[in-house]
């Protein structure tokens, strides 16, 4: 690959290449350009340097040259990445007026929107799209519980929530999966445990380890299953909570293992103070979160924004590998 300007018979094939600019691939790189580096725009994007770096290798190969040179003081846009940026700053403004445009059409104006969720969605996913959501609707008010998954999805169906966030499960035809992202279970711990250099782990590798269990943290339909059932029956359970905070000082500390997905924990795994090992169950590593709504009831416009900006955020996940 060549990284400088592409030859004129190169540039005729660039028109009929499929390049995949996703929306995250598009953040990635404009801060990238202005930071400098993969590592402080992880930093700022709060998303793992890995998946960052994928998505431009990738990119790389679908444009068939080097958009980013890489030296010793950082990371400089090559000729083919200046000319891929100015597409990029384009793309997003565009989209910046498309959301002028649309939020016009809405007249959002006022508005509560309610929000029930299992307790890791509230540290990072929700909050960052409500920030979003404020920024540009300072009148809109929200409410967001945490609640244990079955109780997400009973609360979308009696009315209580206009919008859950919980493990996907088959439901009744009184809800509407919108969109849904990875979330595969795994153990959580300190980087210091014995166990956190592996790069899979049984239930059967936890058993001389001290753990500590969330309750109502998963669905019914999995919970119930022989294996993770009878590892939750015999474990060494130090500290039982439902709380995702109490959970992460302990997990910090050392003194235990979760069994847990990330997505709770994706600012401390991507600074390497906690580390995520998954479980080698397929079962388990199929799990996904997903966005639920009403089915039969029409969602207000502030609830419908949110809901489209959830959407967006989950497939960010999606994207990222979760």
């Amino acid at each position: 690959m060549d990284g400088g300007r592409p030859s004129a018979k190169r540039r005729a094939k660039l028109p009929a290449r499929r390049v995949n600019l996703h929306a995250s691939i598009l953040r990635y790189l404009a801060e990238i350009s202005r930071l400098g580096s993969i590592r402080r725009a992880s930093a700022t994007l709060n998303v793992a340097s890995s998946a960052i770096n994928r998505q431009v290798l990738r990119l790389e190969r679908e444009f068939g040259v080097r958009v980013f040179d890489r030296l010793p003081s950082g990371m400089r846009l090559t000729p083919a990445g200046e000319l891929l940026l100015q597409h990029v700053r384009a793309t997003l403004q565009g989209f910046d007026h498309l959301l002028a445009e649309v939020d016009g059409l809405q007249g959002i104006h006022s508005g509560h929107v309610r929000i029930a969720a299992v307790d890791s969605l509230l540290v990072d996913l929700i909050p960052r799209a409500l920030e979003e959501v404020s920024r540009r609707y300072p009148v809109v008010t929200f409410s967001a519980l945490a609640a244990a998954p079955a109780s997400v999805l009973a609360g979308v169906a009696s009315g209580d929530a206009e919008i859950g966030l919980t493990f996907v499960v088959p439901t009744t035809l009184t809800l509407q999966l919108v969109a849904s992202a990875p979330a595969p279970l795994g153990c959580v711990m300190s980087p210091t445990h014995p166990l956190a250099k592996r790069t899979s782990l049984r239930f059967a590798d936890l058993d001389p380890h001290h753990v500590t269990l969330q309750n109502d943290s998963l669905p019914l339909a999995v919970d119930s299953k022989d294996e993770f059932a009878a590892f939750r029956a015999r474990a060494m359970a130090r500290f039982t909570s439902n709380s995702v905070e109490f959970q992460r000082g302990i997990l910090r500390s050392g003194l235990a293992v979760a069994c847990l997905t990330r997505l709770g924990f994706r600012r401390e795994i991507a600074a390497g103070d906690l580390v995520w090992v998954p479980l080698a169950s397929p079962q388990l590593r199929a799990l996904e979160i997903g966005l639920f709504v009403p089915q039969r009831r029409t969602l207000s416009p502030a609830a419908g924004l949110v809901v489209t900006t959830l959407t967006r955020h989950l497939q960010r996940l999606a994207e990222d590998g979760a």
